[in-house]
């Protein structure tokens, strides 16, 4: 498989926002289809489900509703009840026939074997793990307010308060995997869930793998855990570490990193670090000083601390051990004009939006495609 990548913008979409990919060259540009954005609210129509995986469900004693919570090329999402104790779960159904081969041999094992493994608190919990003779069923923990970057658009822009809170959930997820050696590779705000109570839950392990490859010797007691560079280039363009753009080999925790940084921007100023429309000015704009804009709205701990993960030299690109030790988690924000207390969004206007100087986040619609 080739390394060699090129960078396309799709067609544009309704609202003529381009959406840029990372593609592969020649043949690979078929399958490019991998993994769509499963919980996505803009998803209302009805589906009717096959009675392959209502019946495997039904075993399990779930009841599924025929309403999707989000859908993709080959997998879609609903929600499910556990008939038990009412308790609300969601299920993902996986359709290996319409997958690509590369996505069946390679990643849904991969990201099935970290999933198994996984328990922490701001982690989407996995209860059941099914697989029938063409699907396989993944019934999870239900997130019932969606994603950030829905919050986001909500609410105009996150207090700086409610931000660090949000933030510190995430770094401790990040540091659970990268600590068991495991790396994310698609952290952005339409993967981050929220419960009922507003915490994050990382989720959709899609691209997800081990960071060391265990070499035995001697005996099969003794192991060496070779660490890895990563060859797969994966994700969304506009969280893509500059080393990603260029189609370089990357160490994939610091990829994490750069992509947890773009979270955090997007927390605190409700735009994109850089404005993924034209890739090669992108680039240009990631390894650039100056080229990343920090407007006076955050403190100026945050922004040091944006400047230290949005680092474009990666041995200097801080692992999440220091993020969690930064000065601005300590810090106490002043909350004269702020609560303590998170309350929900309300519902405001493109208008609204645009009088207020804030304009709405647009989501990655497209899948993120691999190389």
């Amino acid at each position: 498989m080739s390394d060699s990548v090129s960078l396309i913008n799709t067609k544009q979409d309704l609202k003529g926002l381009k959406n840029p990919k990372l593609v592969a060259q020649g043949q690979q540009q078929q399958q490019q289809q991998t993994k769509s954005k499963l919980y996505s609210s803009n998803s209302t129509k009805n589906y009717s489900m096959g009675s392959e995986a209502q019946q495997s469900l039904l075993q399990l004693g779930f009841r599924v509703n025929d309403k999707l919570i989000g859908t993709g090329s080959y997998a879609k999402v609903k929600r499910c009840i556990r008939e038990i104790d009412n308790k609300e779960f969601a299920v993902k159904i996986i359709d290996r026939d319409k997958a690509p081969s590369d996505f069946v041999s390679k990643f849904l094992p991969r990201e099935l074997d970290i999933i198994r493994t996984l328990d922490h608190s701001n982690i989407v919990k996995v209860a059941h793990i099914l697989e029938t003779k063409s699907l396989t069923l993944i019934v999870m923990e239900y997130a019932s307010n969606g994603d950030l970057l829905d919050y986001i658009n909500k609410t105009t822009r996150l207090q700086e308060l409610v931000a660090k809170r949000m933030f510190r959930e995430l770094c401790d997820a990040i540091y659970y995997i990268h600590f068991r050696n495991i790396c994310h590779r698609d952290l952005k705000c339409e993967n981050l869930l929220l419960d009922n109570h507003l915490r994050i839950k990382l989720a959709d392990f899609g691209f997800s793998r081990y960071c060391v490859d265990p070499s035995p010797i001697d005996n099969r007691k003794n192991t060496i855990e070779k660490k890895i560079l990563s060859r797969t280039f994966c994700g969304s363009a506009a969280y893509a570490a500059p080393e990603i753009l260029r189609g370089q080999e990357y160490n994939p925790k610091l990829y994490d990193i750069w992509s947890a940084g773009c979270v955090l921007y997007i927390m605190i100023y409700s735009k994109m670090p850089f404005d993924d429309s034209d890739i090669k000015k992108m680039i240009e704009a990631q390894i650039t000083k100056g080229g990343l804009r920090l407007s006076n709205e955050g403190s100026s701990e945050v922004q040091d601390l944006i400047l230290r993960m949005l680092q474009p030299e990666v041995t200097q690109r801080w692992p999440i051990e220091l993020v969690q030790k930064h000065p601005w988690f300590g810090k106490q924000i002043n909350t004269e004009n702020q609560t303590s207390s998170i309350s929900y969004p309300t519902t405001t206007t493109n208008r609204e939006h645009e009088q207020s100087g804030v304009h709405q986040i647009q989501k990655r619609q497209g899948p993120p495609v691999y190389v």
